[in-house]
């Protein structure tokens, strides 16, 4: 690991240095400079905190747990929302609490697919699947199911993981 320290000009290493190329597996699970995350369990609480603060985020790479944990905390306040709607005498305003939830979660739940898709060594255009009736839907749950890849057959490998 020394080696990837002195390729710095000032020799600092930089937040997340290039490796010169692919190490080996063995280096990979020994490196958590590389990978912050790797290899470490996520609870419901992470991964929802995750979820909002990487808001923006279309980078990096999620775990697939972050994915589905952030996945269960979305569905349970839906279908919270969706119950208050049928218990209330007045569905109109709780309607437009759920049209605000759901256009909140818009942004993070394309960016947290997005960040899946690179963990399994997909690109972001990997989401438009969706746009083919049920199939794409069930083509999209299948990938971001699928275990992560690793170097070098995952080109986005050397991104954190968060």
């Amino acid at each position: 690991m020394d080696e990837y320290y002195q390729q710095q000009p000032n020799g600092q290493p930089s937040e997340y240095p290039p490796p010169p190329e692919y190490p080996s597996q063995q280096v990979y699970l020994q490196t958590p400079y590389y990978y912050p995350m790797y290899n470490r369990p996520v609870g419901f609480i992470e991964a929802s905190k995750a979820y909002w603060k990487n808001y923006f985020n279309f980078n990096d790479r999620t775990s697939r747990a972050g994915y589905w944990w952030a996945f269960l905390m979305f569905w349970i306040i839906t279908i919270i929302i969706c119950i208050m709607i049928g218990a209330t005498g007045e569905p109109d305003v709780v309607s437009n609490i759920f049209a605000v939830w759901i256009l909140a979660n818009l942004i993070p739940m394309l960016s947290i697919t997005v960040r899946r898709l690179h963990d399994v060594d997909k690109g972001w255009v990997w989401i438009f699947i969706r746009l083919i009736p049920i199939v794409g839907d069930i083509i999209l749950i299948v990938i971001t199911a699928t275990a992560q890849k690793l170097p070098p057959e995952n080109r986005f490998a050397y991104l954190p993981q968060v």
